[in-house]
């Protein structure tokens, strides 16, 4: 194992060259907090042996306590849901549940009573003292679980929960969870280099819209009927006056927290791990 950090995360040394495989296509399962329409984002096709030090990793964590809290790092559009899910199938025959804080945000009733909306998925949009309740109940056993879910097609949190019983191993996965590192058992976070999150949103931001053109209680149908081209703009200027700050300012930073680090190419596959020397 050679020590070769990555530009800006120092600190880390380096193991192996895992690969995550993906396609677009109908998700195998969507983590508890979130519901994943149909097509939307990438999904698992392969995931390489070399994600085994990670899986190991994680089974060392489940042995020494279970249930076991695997927090999920990374920006907006990083494949965080999709990782998480490669995860939870390759720690079988342990029972793994996937939750998403996106269930943890206020409603967009609240944020714009509160004149947030302009800051969802900032720090502030969510309802972070019952994000730390919930992993409080999952480390200690609590019987019956269930989380909150969002919906991205409505842009909202739904009144439903998903009931999760009482995991082996729970992945708690957002762009959030590292600021809660003292309440998980490990941390992870997912990299990639802007210009390839910016491609990724700016793809997802498409397919959205393409799905809308069939549902009128989408958050997207708005933009359905525009040029390709418009959308893309969309996209890039969201990027921008959103997600970037956000990625900036309160995102990135979280990876001090990390126990490990994913390296993400351009085509989702994963590059290398880089654990916390």
């Amino acid at each position: 194992q050679a020590i070769s950090p990555a530009a800006g995360l120092s600190g880390f040394f380096v193991n192996g060259n895992a690969s995550l495989t993906v396609l677009n296509g109908a998700a195998p399962g969507a983590p508890a907090g979130r519901i994943r329409g149909p097509g939307r984002g990438p999904t698992i096709a392969a995931v390489d042996a070399a994600l085994g030090p990670l899986i190991d990793r994680i089974g060392q964590v489940h042995e020494r306590r279970a249930p076991a809290v695997v927090g999920l790092g990374g920006s907006v559009a990083s494949g965080k849901s999709t990782f998480a899910e490669a995860l939870a199938a390759l720690l079988a025959p342990r029972r793994v549940e996937v939750v998403s804080t996106d269930g943890f945000l206020f409603t967009n009733a609240v944020l714009a009573e509160r004149d947030l909306l302009a800051r969802k998925g900032f720090p502030e949009s969510y309802d972070e003292a019952s994000i730390v309740a919930f992993l409080g109940l999952v480390r200690a056993g609590a019987p019956d679980l269930s989380a909150p879910m969002y919906s991205h097609e409505a842009y909202d949190v739904v009144g439903e929960r998903r009931s999760l019983g009482t995991p082996d191993v729970c992945i708690v996965e957002g762009v959030n969870v590292l600021r809660f590192a003292e309440h998980l058992d490990l941390a992870l976070y997912l990299h990639a280099d802007e210009e390839h999150l910016i491609a990724w949103y700016s793809e997802r931001f498409v397919l959205e819209c393409e799905l809308a053109r069939d549902d009128v209680t989408s958050f997207y149908r708005g933009w359905a009927d525009l040029p390709e081209a418009d959308q893309r703009a969309l996209a890039a200027q969201f990027w921008a006056v959103i997600n970037h700050p956000n990625l900036v300012e309160h995102i990135e930073p979280t990876s001090a927290r990390a126990d490990a680090i994913v390296v993400k190419r351009s085509d989702h596959s994963v590059e290398r791990i880089e654990w916390r020397t």
